[in-house]
């Protein structure tokens, strides 16, 4: 988003509020912060978060059992950060530094706070316990779905093949007797029905803690869904055959699910902070750290130290609202609320099949109006983190929010408007320039050699600075790779939102650090630049290289030629969605991995397979930029519009009516488009006009070669690459078939 400023707040930020982890009580912080839009604009605040959406463990088994999609068990932490003027960086944890106030992270630059909340739960409790055999931890539970699908396959495979051992869930407490529930139902169905499911408990009872009544009840449930209970069965060690007890005893499985106990997670433990035995943060009633002010913790990773309680989403939700209010009056200075931790919580246990139980100490409730009920309180509990989507268009048709404008190449100027200008400048000859305007990149006679030149410049598109610095990096450096050129200096201009200067400071520091880290991949120097404040960040990027073989260019084209595109399209519907809320975090992540990917591998594929033309698909879409190729070339071509690759929620996004800003300017080029089939309004074909930022390639080559061309792609990471269409001399240059 591009309006005045990135920020909804009227203060100048001051201080650096880091969040770690996106549990239950963090996205409540980040709730209050987009509910009160007036409140906290002294503090720039970071998420850290291992996945972009985070499930919400209240709904997993009913999610299991085919009640929800997956999409309704998830917050998307994208569209919440942007929502709360907050920055997102999906990475992990691995160190806290509270001496010098940095946390570090795997693939990140160390990140600095004032401020520091822990939210990132814990790991599963499955010490002691040795491992030779397959097993899938439940906890935590974004990398327990990601593995369950297979798990399932498995299952699924070894039913059919009639050598089915089943399958144990170890833990009977809530959660493993609501999960193996919810597998019965999973597996309720003709060919699946017979997956022996085993329940195994170390001690004496299932569900301790809860009443007699409930305990009751859920045997029942158990024994309807032919769940087998093995209790006093202390599991040792889990091998390719099964599980084997402490006494050694055995029972034969082909694959376990571990739901019972959890660890500390690792990063706090050298850190310096006030830890209990077992490595769980120690937390006064104020949920602030006893070793240190300036850090709170919340939900399973913390020692509730005067308020024991068990480790349980239920406390992790209760403390949100304290956490985000101290949180708050901590960084104002003012008196800290105090947690009471509830002495006993309303439990609510569903049987997969729309039945369930309530209990809160002896009281006792159950039946489908109960699930009823926790199916009304869950939807309920989500709804409030997923923010409106913003109009992305008036009722008169115009832009509901002029201010709202796409950076990256969204903010380009449209090509015919900016043709017309350079078209009224008196740009002279000039004996060095081999190849001016035009071309990707100008090319000037230095000495006895060829230097190529390109420039771009962007406002901010995303909210993680250091990935920001990464893609302007790439994105400057294409114009170079599509001429064949190898990067060599790079003069950089940044502009920095307005704040205080330490965080000035932060923010300038990681975004020239991904373009560094970028730029030193390619073999590049940064050689200065230029600096200023601004309303919102910028960095653009002038780029200098070396072409040390003939140039791939756009007029290189000729008949016969197979096109190949190296990415697929729809980065710039992607951007413009999540700027309105509209794009989910998945999504956008899978746009960021295509942004945030050099073109240089695939020059490199290129001239391996002997391609001779070439042109990176950037600002004005992959026909405008075929267009210039085309005139250029004196062609025409025939692009197949199945065979062009597009990325994940760009369709959808399109046909809702969201498009970037310079989406209605680069139609121009449809008036040398002919339709063959295909309706001018296909959301495919006006993604074919789709603003990239840091797009990919689009490559001529001899037919005979092309699949070489495609295979060497596929090899070297550009998975999508593909071959969209074939040159052809026809009557009207530049003119574009598309069927």
């Amino acid at each position: 988003m591009r309006p005045s400023t990135l920020s909804t707040f009227q203060e100048l930020p001051t201080s650096r509020l880091v969040l770690v982890g996106g549990g239950h009580s963090h996205v409540q912080v980040l709730r209050r912060r987009m509910m009160r839009a007036n409140e906290g604009g002294h503090l720039a605040v970071t998420l850290i978060a291992r996945e972009v959406h985070t499930p919400y463990s209240g709904m997993l088994p009913s999610h299991i059992a085919g009640f929800y999609e997956s999409e309704e068990m998830h917050i998307d932490l994208s569209k919440l950060c942007r929502a709360a003027d907050a920055r997102l960086v999906v990475d992990e944890v691995v160190a806290l530094d509270l001496k010098s106030q940095r946390v570090s992270t795997h693939a990140h630059p160390d990140i600095g706070f004032d401020l520091l909340s822990l939210n990132s739960g814990a790991v599963p409790g499955i010490e002691g316990v040795e491992i030779d055999g397959p097993v899938t931890p439940v906890k935590p539970i974004g990398q327990f779905l990601a593995a369950w699908q297979e798990v399932c396959a498995m299952l699924e495979l070894s039913l059919l093949s009639g050598e089915s051992r089943g399958l144990a869930v170890v833990g009977a407490g809530a959660g493993g007797v609501e999960l193996v529930l919810a597998i019965a139902k999973r597996f309720d169905k003709t060919a699946f029905k017979r997956l022996k499911l085993l329940l195994v408990e170390a001690g004496n009872t299932i569900l301790p803690g809860h009443n007699r009544r409930v305990t009751r009840w859920a045997e029942a449930q158990l024994a309807a869904a032919n769940v087998t209970i093995l209790k006093g069965f202390q599991v040792a060690k889990i091998t390719s055959e099964g599980l084997v007890s402490a006494s050694g005893a055995q029972i034969e499985v082909d694959h376990t699910l571990w739901t019972t106990g959890v660890s500390a997670a690792p990063y706090p433990q050298d850190s310096g902070l006030s830890l209990d035995s077992e490595g769980f943060v120690r937390v006064n009633k104020h949920l602030q750290s006893l070793s240190h002010e300036s850090v709170f913790a919340a939900g399973d990773m913390v020692d509730l130290a005067s308020q024991p309680r068990p480790k349980s989403g239920v406390y992790a939700v209760r403390q949100g609202p304290i956490l985000a209010e101290n949180l708050h009056r901590f960084s104002l200075g003012l008196p800290l609320k105090i947690y009471r931790a509830q002495k006993s919580a309303l439990a609510m246990l569903g049987n997969g099949r729309g039945s369930a139980v309530a209990s809160r100490g002896q009281m006792f409730a159950a039946g489908r109006a109960v699930f009823k009920l926790k199916s009304v309180i869950d939807r309920r509990f989500m709804a409030r983190f997923d923010p409106p989507a913003m109009e992305t268009e008036s009722s008169d048709g115009a832009t509901a929010d002029p201010r709202m404008r796409c950076a990256g190449c969204g903010s380009k100027l449209p090509a015919n408007l900016l043709s017309r200008v350079l078209q009224r400048l008196d740009i002279g000859p000039n004996d060095a320039v081999l190849q001016g305007i035009g071309e990707d990149a100008a090319m000037i006679r230095a000495g006895a050699g060829t230097l190529c030149v390109s420039t771009d410049h962007f406002p901010q598109m995303i909210t993680d600075t250091y990935r920001f610095g990464r893609i302007v990096a790439h994105h400057g450096m294409s114009d170079l790779f599509a001429m064949g050129a190898l990067p060599r200096f790079a003069l950089l201009n940044l502009s920095v939102r307005l704040m205080g200067q330490a965080l000035m400071e932060e923010e300038a520091y990681l975004a020239l650090k991904g373009a560094e880290d970028v730029f030193r991949e390619s073999g590049a120097t940064i050689i200065g630049g230029h600096s200023t404040e601004s309303d919102f960040m910028q960095l653009g990027c002038t780029v200098f290289g070396n072409l040390e073989e003939a140039p791939l260019e756009k007029s290189a084209l000729k008949r016969g030629d197979v096109l190949v595109l190296t990415k697929p399209l729809g980065l710039g519907v992607l951007l413009a969605g999540e700027m309105r809320h509209r794009t989910r975090g998945s999504w956008l992540e899978g746009a960021l991995a295509v942004m945030d990917q050099s073109n240089g591998p695939a020059v490199r594929c290129l001239r391996a397979c002997a391609g001779t033309s070439c042109t990176d698909v950037t600002g004005f879409g992959l026909l405008g930029h075929l267009s210039e190729m085309l005139h250029a070339s004196r062609c025409s071509a025939q692009l197949m519009l199945d065979k062009v690759p597009v990325l994940d929620g760009a369709v959808e996004l399109m046909r809702g009516g969201v498009e970037s800003s310079l989406q209605h300017g680069n139609e121009s080029v449809m008036q040398e488009v002919e339709l063959t089939g295909v309706r001018p309004d296909h959301a495919r074909l006006r993604l074919m006009m789709d603003p990239q930022t840091s797009g990919g390639l689009l490559c001529g080559i001899e037919e005979a070669r092309a699949q070489g061309l495609v295979d060497a792609l596929h090899e070297a990471g550009y998975s999508q690459a593909s071959v969209i269409g074939r040159v052809e001399v026809g009557s009207a240059t530049g003119a574009i078939r598309v069927a």
